[in-house]
């Protein structure tokens, strides 16, 4: 049976539990599949990970014309990859091939729109009616950014939430739907073919009581 593991700092990796999970085809009611059961050490290393790239890496050291570059290439490595990621999704949550192959299809979009955005961000400053004072805005990335998606379009809602987290230059941890993981896991390895750097997309799989709690607990990001 195939396994699907983590995928942190641009690897993929055992659960730091060495614990399994499987996932069920939904029209034939058997599994498929093993998805590996994170921890929250797993969420820890994903956050630190993607922390070290927010700051130090070269995802840091990026302008916001080159990261939209990145963007725009990663949507067009998920449009060639787009058939074999739709029939991934139909095995996984059982929607028919028509709808999923035309959300999938539709993915670039996502990744085309916001990887134009990134350098074009705007704002205004108010003016002063003080002398001896100047006014400026200064855009940075808000930080780690923690994402849950649900079962039933797995990868349409997570091209929502992250699409436009990257282009403003903040990196991801993700915790997908322990019933349907496996195309997100395969999306992540998308990211090292298109050229984004480590840290900036991992994924830790699990149940809701572990990595969920992990991934939704201020402290655990407060003190990054």
């Amino acid at each position: 049976m195939q396994r699907y593991e983590l995928f942190i700092d641009g690897e993929s990796r055992a659960a730091a539990g060495g614990e399994w999970f499987p996932t069920d085809n939904p029209y034939l009611g058997t599994p498929w599949a093993e998805i590996a059961k994170g921890t929250s050490q797993d969420v820890d290393d994903a956050v630190r990970a993607a922390d070290r790239a927010l700051r130090t890496g070269p995802w840091a050291e990026l302008t916001a014309s080159a990261r939209g570059a990145l963007l725009r290439r990663l949507g067009d490595t998920v449009a060639a990859h787009a058939r074999d990621l739709a029939e991934l999704e139909v095995r996984d949550n059982g929607k028919l091939f028509t709808e999923m192959h035309g959300q999938v299809a539709h993915l670039a979009e996502w990744f085309h729109y916001y990887g134009g955005l990134a350098d074009k961000i705007e704002g205004s400053v108010p003016p002063l009616d003080k002398r001896g004072y100047f006014a400026y805005t200064k855009k940075e990335p808000v930080g780690v950014v923690a994402v849950i998606t649900p079962w039933n379009s797995p990868l349409l809602l997570l091209a929502w939430k992250i699409a436009p987290a990257l282009a403003a230059g903040c990196t991801v941890v993700v915790k997908p739907s322990e019933f349907t993981s496996a195309s997100t896991l395969v999306l992540a390895r998308l990211f090292d073919e298109a050229g984004l750097p480590p840290g900036v997309f991992n994924v830790v799989t699990g149940f809701g009581q572990d990595v969920g709690a992990a991934s939704s607990s201020s402290t655990r990001w407060s003190a990054r």
